[in-house]
């Protein structure tokens, strides 16, 4: 008959205690583990919630070398792209690669030229830039003079006044009505950038058109529509007695005529086309009239308010 033996080993203390520092270990080991993935996901929830930078890049420029423009874009956040044109031409565009700053060299052209300039960054925030460079022909000025047409009053007659500059030496000015013949104003001692002259307005509508020309032969033309059309006249009213006699004319035709008496208003409008006179007689009431009298003419031209007063005593 088969025996199994066996024999009843004790546990010894020294194994108690390395099962208990094993799970202890693992214990800590997990815990320090589910610890760190809590504060990992709480740092990327933060992260989600921050507000994004609204900063805009920031651009400077600088002549290099008197034939280019040096720009240098820096940026908190990656930059897109860069997009620029001269005077408006086609754009031309520098692809950012996600950099934060960008430094380039543009060729200017030769004359006075506008730089437009635009950066955008990675979110889509841009920001711009415009400025002005003259590039010469070795030396040589080929900048064109400028010339300013601006309308004037002078003792009560509409005027035009030209205003022609040149950076270096303007020489002279033409300028004729239509098809007359030219009127030419050379430069003074006074001032070698710059001619002013004001002239009158023909009547009716007329072009005026002005050459400029400075020192080297540049030259600048400018061709504008000018009106003038003389106001209404409105006499002054005569009384006889309770009658308010209104004269008003006009040379290029009356349009219409308001005329208020102690508030009251009163309106005629001309049926013909070359009404060039309207006389009016008012039957005035007893007392003071406070009397007010406005009027236009075919072109739109308003007269010279009248205002004044008279008594009618019966």
């Amino acid at each position: 008959m088969n025996q199994i033996l066996y024999e009843d080993v004790k546990s010894q203390p020294t194994d108690i205690k390395k099962i208990i520092r094993f799970f202890s270990i693992a214990v800590i080991i997990f815990g320090v583990a589910l610890l760190g993935g809590g504060i990992y996901g709480v740092m990327q929830d933060n992260k989600k919630n921050e507000p994004l930078s609204t900063n805009k890049p920031i651009i400077s420029a600088s002549v290099f070398e008197e034939d280019s423009v040096r720009i240098y874009v820096t940026h908190d956040k990656p930059i897109d792209r860069i997009v620029y044109n001269w005077n408006n031409d086609e754009a031309i565009t520098i692809l950012g690669r996600n950099r934060t700053s960008i430094e380039e060299l543009i060729d200017m052209p030769i004359g006075q030229n506008v730089l437009n300039l635009t950066v955008i960054d990675n979110i889509g925030i841009q920001e711009t830039y415009t400025n002005t460079y003259v590039l010469s022909n070795n030396g040589i000025d080929i900048i064109k003079p400028t010339i300013t047409l601006s309308q004037v009053e002078v003792e009560g007659e509409k005027q035009i006044k030209i205003t022609a500059n040149d950076e270096t030496e303007i020489s002279y000015i033409t300028y004729r009505w239509n098809n007359e013949e030219e009127t030419k104003i050379d430069t003074t001692d006074e001032s070698k950038t710059i001619i002013e002259t004001s002239i009158a307005i023909p009547r009716g509508e007329n072009d005026l058109t002005v050459i400029a020309v400075d020192s080297n032969n540049n030259t600048e033309t400018r061709i504008q529509k000018c009106k003038a059309f003389p106001r209404p006249v409105i006499k002054t009213p005569r009384q006889f007695g309770e009658n308010l006699t209104i004269t008003v004319t006009d040379e290029e035709g009356l349009d219409y005529v308001i005329y208020s008496v102690n508030g009251k208003k009163y309106k005629w409008v001309s049926t013909t086309e070359n009404r060039t006179e309207w006389t009016h007689v008012h039957k005035l009431e007893p007392g003071e009239s406070e009397i007010i009298i406005e009027a236009w003419n075919k072109a739109g031209i308003e007269a010279v308010k009248f205002h004044g007063k008279c008594v009618y005593t019966p």
